[in-house]
């Protein structure tokens, strides 16, 4: 692994051979730096500045690819940028495959100082040396063909159905998960197969989460799981080809992921609330994208909440 104080040109021409992206976007515009908070940063975080930040950009409207401008974009994106204004630091994100994120944050030399990719904090993540601060909650969602698409109202309608899901998320845990079995098909002791005999789902998992909108619209799925801003995002930009299907479940908490114990922990922290508390910084954000259904209050914030609400997607597994 590279280590981070290298200059940014090493880190994009890296990142094309370790599964990422050479598409960046760094930081401009945005609220102030706040002293109190920038204060908090260590030196010898300062000095890596462009601090490296990893984002999976094929999640639109979370985080994506400019088309025109080549540029990543998305709330997410503004709002990490107004973090590192807030800290006082320049950030770069950098366009990695999500399953490949966590296992960079987690190297000896992390390419990445922290992640801005809609994670949803789950116990596996966090046992795993991950730690996830609360910013936005969301909600999985279904999708479906317009036109002689499945009727899906619960995960139950799955079943003996092809799901496109993004490969490490909470959704394709889930989908394996429902008929009792680890992702790849290890039956999980004690679990059970909610789906009928015969009728199991056909779990369809993308690298990248394009692909697996693409495979809904071409018949290769017949339902798309994800979250609920994107599932929304693709139905509006799907010219009438795409529906939801049924009410989203198990709404949850999103984290900004970095390693455990990670010296940005607490500023990090301060900068999400002051954002959320001061100037509707954080409210303008998910507006102008149309995600503000999401928002959560400053006493939301929390290290490594992973209590979701409402009713739950699937079983406990």
């Amino acid at each position: 692994m590279k280590r981070l104080p290298m200059v940014l040109v090493t880190v994009v021409m890296t990142l094309a051979a370790c599964g990422g992206s050479s598409t960046t976007s760094t930081t401009t515009g945005g609220p102030s730096k706040v002293d109190s908070i920038a204060g908090a940063v260590p030196a010898s975080v300062k000095d890596l500045a462009p601090l490296q930040i990893a984002t999976d950009a094929t999640y639109a409207p979370n985080e994506f690819i400019n088309p025109d401008s080549g540029a990543i974009e998305g709330w997410d994106i503004d709002f990490g940028k107004a973090i590192c204004k807030v800290m006082g630091v320049a950030c770069t994100f950098n366009n990695v495959i999500f399953s490949n994120i966590i296992p960079q944050l987690k190297a000896e030399n992390p390419r990445y100082l922290f992640a801005l990719s809609s994670y949803t904090p789950t116990d596996e993540r966090i046992k795993g040396g991950i730690d996830f601060i609360t910013y936005y909650k969301a909600g999985e969602a279904w999708v479906v063909k317009a036109s002689g698409g499945p009727t899906v109202n619960s995960a139950a309608d799955m079943c003996g159905q092809t799901v496109a899901v993004e490969t490490g998320t909470t959704e394709e845990s889930d989908a394996w998960g429902y008929m009792g079995k680890q992702v790849g098909g290890t039956a999980i002791a004690g679990d059970k197969n909610n789906c009928p005999a015969g009728k199991d789902i056909k779990v369809s998992s993308f690298d990248k989460q394009t692909d697996a909108n693409s495979a809904l619209l071409s018949g290769r799925a017949s339902i798309l799981w994800v979250d609920q801003p994107v599932a929304d995002y693709q139905v509006k930009q799907s010219g009438g080809k795409m529906k939801l299907g049924g009410k989203p479940c198990s709404v949850a908490p999103y984290g900004i992921a970095l390693p455990k114990n990670s010296p940005l922990e607490q500023p990090m922290t301060d900068a999400v609330k002051y954002l959320i508390d001061n100037n509707s910084y954080y409210k303008n954000i998910l507006k102008n994208w149309g995600v503000e259904d999401g928002a959560i209050e400053s006493s939301a914030v929390k290290l490594n909440d992973t209590a979701a609400v409402g009713e739950s997607c699937v079983p406990s597994y």
